[in-house]
């Protein structure tokens, strides 16, 4: 009886450790991982034999498999551009959120704003001219570092 419940212990402490899901990133890099959750535009989970929480962009995870019923999920699609006119597909995201990302650089730009115009208003056409611009080098993302009348920059990241 003690070594049918040694046996049972040892079975369900297995199946706990084990790794349940597999991340596919969009760069085609694979990461074997038990999932957590996904919240904020970022997926949370752990690596095998931790129990340290990571996080990575969902943005930067095209599909999760799910190991012991073979299902998948997809978490995001990859984002392609065309040129600049692709600007309205260009996210900009917090520092926080570009976790799995490549950061390719900094774009700058400059945004005169006529007179009587609103600061939401030169605030909206700052962002569109910074997504123009990445659009323009095919990145994806951006996260604004200054939106000020004449300092326009962004830190640009793609896959």
């Amino acid at each position: 009886m003690k070594n049918l419940f040694i046996a049972f212990t040892i079975l369900f402490t297995t199946s706990l450790i084990a790794q349940t899901h597999q991340i596919i990133k969009h760069d085609g890099e694979t990461m074997d991982i038990n999932f957590i959750k996904t919240a904020n535009n970022l997926v949370y989970y752990t690596l095998p034999q931790s129990v340290e929480e990571k996080t990575i962009s969902q943005y930067a995870v095209a599909q999760l498999n799910e190991k012991s019923k073979s299902d998948s999920k997809i978490i995001s699609e990859k984002i392609q551009l065309n040129g600049k006119s692709d600007y309205k597909k260009v996210v900009v995201l917090k520092k926080h959120q570009t976790i799995g990302l490549k950061e390719s650089g900094i774009i700058t730009s400059f945004y005169g704003g006529t007179k009587g115009e609103s600061p939401l208003s030169f605030s909206d056409n700052g962002e569109k001219r910074l997504k123009q611009n990445a659009a323009l080098k095919g990145s994806a993302f951006i996260v604004i570092l200054s939106n000020k009348p004449k300092d326009l920059k962004a830190a640009i990241y793609t896959y």
